[in-house]
């Protein structure tokens, strides 16, 4: 086999070569390039490109078209013409070998999380076999890869569900900072798993139950929490109390609420709870509720009667649809919106586009669905701050347009 392990302009213009075969292999032309002269500064340097073209030649793996007449000492372009022999000439494996080798590696993790993460794994060797990067890992980054598809098999087994970030990254992979080096390609990955390509981070998590840091849930209402026969948090203190997860055993609801009533964002939160005094248990979500503000409110909904308005008042825009559409998935039943329709949009909205990517929850059963038809589809379509309205008694319920 010719030597060609200098890296120069002849081997970088094969690699360049051979990658633009594996990059499209049912190319029904073969990849081919120009030579670039004007890198090539020496007559040393000329001649050297020029004998490692006809040493690959040689070899069977490209095709060296030359000028023609008083351009017939210059090579006009190269061809491809067997990208393996190419491979074999440069000293390395193929793509699409190399892509199968790493894929055998990883299947052992993969296989020991739900059959989806086996089927990412192949999704990635495909683009691995073409030479190109998947979710910024390259075939090259085996441990990297390793370490990746150890966390998404555990988060599919449900072990991300409870723990803090570093906690679940120990007890996956023995490192704690490991969660860390994948969080961004974990949430592109997880986003489009539930259905929300591009999804905020934050969202992600809490789809999957994993609390980077354990917040305490802010409410104000008739519950309280007890332990060792004495009010440990009284929900009905002024102007709200805090709620800290690991607490929410202990939690009990006093007497029956007016209604529930949970708010996306806090200014919002305060006023109401300062503003309003109606009986309703007020809960404040954080925005995208977390797995803490999910377990309160699935234990508050068990033990009020069914007849005990739930309530979601939230943003209209996408964000706010879609946090509304998490309440009804996650919890043992849904809220109705709260201050939240087209009609008060179009009242104290700003103009805003249309976003088709609330189609499937236009199409659902949803309580939110007619205003994410309106927002994914409406010819006018209004955004809404929730903190562009005043407080209002839950009394006025079902204002959904």
């Amino acid at each position: 086999m010719t030597d060609v392990r200098t890296t120069d302009a002849g081997v970088q213009f094969l690699e360049r070569l051979l990658e633009r075969s594996e990059r499209n292999p049912d190319r029904t032309r073969p990849a081919s390039a120009a030579p670039e002269y004007d890198r090539l500064s020496t007559a040393q340097q000329m001649g050297r490109f020029h004998d490692q073209m006809a040493a690959a030649e040689r070899f069977g793996a490209v095709e060296v078209q030359r000028g023609k007449r008083d351009r017939g000492h210059l090579i006009e372009r190269v061809r491809v013409r067997d990208p393996e022999l190419l491979a074999r000439h440069l000293g390395r494996p193929t793509a699409p070998a190399i892509a199968q080798r790493v894929r055998e590696e990883l299947l052992q993790v993969a296989a020991t999380g739900e059959p989806w993460v086996a089927t990412l794994l192949d999704e990635m060797t495909a683009r691995w076999a073409r030479s190109e990067a998947a979710y910024r890992l390259t075939a090259g980054q085996a441990d990297a890869s390793k370490e990746f598809f150890t966390l998404l098999a555990s988060i599919s087994r449900q072990e991300a569900q409870g723990p803090d970030a570093r906690t679940f990254s120990q007890k996956a992979t023995n490192d704690t900072k490991a969660f860390d080096r994948h969080a961004s390609r974990l949430a592109a990955v997880l986003g489009v798993r539930i259905g929300q390509p591009g999804a905020a981070a934050d969202v992600v998590w809490a789809h999957i139950g994993l609390e980077r840091f354990s917040h305490p849930v802010n409410l104000r209402g008739p519950v309280v929490v007890k332990g060792a026969g004495e009010r440990l948090v009284d929900g009905r203190a002024r102007p709200f109390a805090s709620i800290h997860p690991e607490m929410i055993s202990q939690l009990s609801v006093l007497e029956r609420p007016k209604a529930v009533l949970t708010i996306e964002n806090y200014a919002s939160f305060n006023r109401q709870v300062r503003e309003i005094e109606d009986g309703s248990l007020v809960v404040y979500t954080g925005g995208f509720p977390s797995a803490g503000v999910v377990e309160l409110l699935s234990k508050v909904l068990t033990s009020v009667p069914d007849d005990v308005p739930f309530l979601h008042w939230g943003d209209v825009d996408a964000g706010g649809v879609r946090i509304f559409r998490y309440l009804e998935e996650s919890l043992p039943r849904g809220p109705r919106p709260h201050l939240m329709s087209e009609e008060l949009a179009k009242q104290s909205g700003h103009p805003a586009d249309a976003d088709p990517s609330l189609a499937s929850i236009a199409k659902s059963d949803s309580e939110i669905r007619a205003l994410a038809e309106w927002l994914a589809f409406g010819s006018d379509v209004r955004h809404m701050e929730q903190e562009a309205l005043d407080p209002a008694p839950t009394s006025e319920f079902g204002r959904e347009g």
